[in-house]
């Protein structure tokens, strides 16, 4: 998935001129990834981790992960014009969608072999993603028909109308889970739903804004702390479940505002705007240059003594809204 995530990252610099080597990481990056993780064990797929010295560590086939593939081989097609990424990416999609159907509830399965237990939005979310980047790129009925599978199932299971919120974690059924997690919000994914739906609304013609209104509202109102710091988790009622603060909900958060800016919601390119000076001056850093701090506590104290390289995808994807200002998520 951070192979996949880094190069979908580095494609975006070397289309926005940022790097001049970032062509050059792409197609290594992406001959690695192929060499490393695609059928490794001689099964369809992709393998889910490595060694450090080459041999398969993980065997499973992740739902999260694949969904990062084919955004990579989306990304390495329209950085490159190469055709074979969308060739592969064909084939992934089709070991998808032939193996990891969900038999009930619709939607995939988190993984191969089936393990049970709850199951998330959140890889059908950057599936959704995948899917919109190929759609845009190929052009192909195949990758547009199934985004738009996606998004009816956001639109009739992920999204509660109820209470204007995206859900979690849902039963095998795609019912809402029982208990507590059934009730865990995420302000962040809230935000990246926005510019997604965007994207899906400016490619398809349909319409989201009755679902973007309620998502943004309750994100805008409910997921800030008192120093307008996004909270990593609320319950549906509003109230703050995990007070800490990660890097990347406020990146997508500046990017859904820009979109709502564009799209005239009034406050949001101010919002944009503070978003942006928060990131700025509390999560990235100077030493290392251009590097990143990814978790603040609730008083908003670093935590954490490393930097997840995956966190990249998600700065690069702010950077690039604010760089473009337009309504294009691409």
């Amino acid at each position: 998935m951070s192979q996949a995530r880094q190069i979908h990252s580095y494609a975006l610099a070397a289309r926005n001129g940022w790097y001049p080597s970032a062509l050059e990481f792409v197609e290594k990056a992406h001959a690695s990834m192929m060499r490393d993780f695609y059928r490794r064990d001689d099964q369809q797929g992709w393998v889910f981790s490595i060694r450090r010295d080459g041999s398969v560590n993980d065997a499973r086939r992740d739902l999260y992960a694949h969904a990062f593939v084919l955004l990579a081989l989306a990304s390495h097609a329209a950085a490159t014009g190469q055709d074979e990424s969308l060739a592969v990416a064909d084939e992934t999609l089709a070991f998808v969608d032939s193996f990891m159907r969900a038999p009930e509830g619709g939607g995939f399965v988190e993984q191969l072999p089936v393990t049970g237990g709850v199951r998330r939005q959140n890889p059908h979310m950057h599936l959704f993603e995948a899917l919109l980047a190929l759609w845009e790129c190929s052009g192909k009925a195949q990758y547009s028909t199934l985004a738009s599978e996606v998004f009816d199932l956001f639109a009739t299971r992920f999204f509660r109308p109820d209470a204007g919120v995206l859900g979690e974690y849902f039963t095998t059924s795609l019912a809402p889970a029982e208990g507590l997690s059934g009730r865990r919000i995420e302000p962040g994914h809230h935000y990246e739903w926005i510019y997604l739906l965007r994207w899906y609304e400016r490619l398809s013609g349909h319409s989201v804004q009755r679902f973007v209104d309620p998502l943004y509202h309750h994100a805008d109102t409910f997921g800030y702390d008192g120093h307008g710091l996004i909270v990593d988790e609320l319950l549906i009622d509003g109230r703050h479940h995990v007070p800490s603060h990660r890097a990347w909900p406020v990146t997508e958060a500046i990017r859904a505002n820009i979109l709502e800016a564009a799209c005239g919601r009034p406050g949001a390119a101010d919002k944009a705007a503070i978003l942006t000076e928060a990131l700025l001056n509390r999560f990235l850093v100077s030493r290392p240059a251009g590097g990143w701090m990814d978790r603040l506590d609730e008083t908003g104290r670093a935590v954490g003594g490393f930097m997840p390289a995956s966190t990249l995808y998600h700065v690069v994807g702010a950077l690039t809204a604010l760089c473009s200002r337009t309504t294009s998520p691409s």
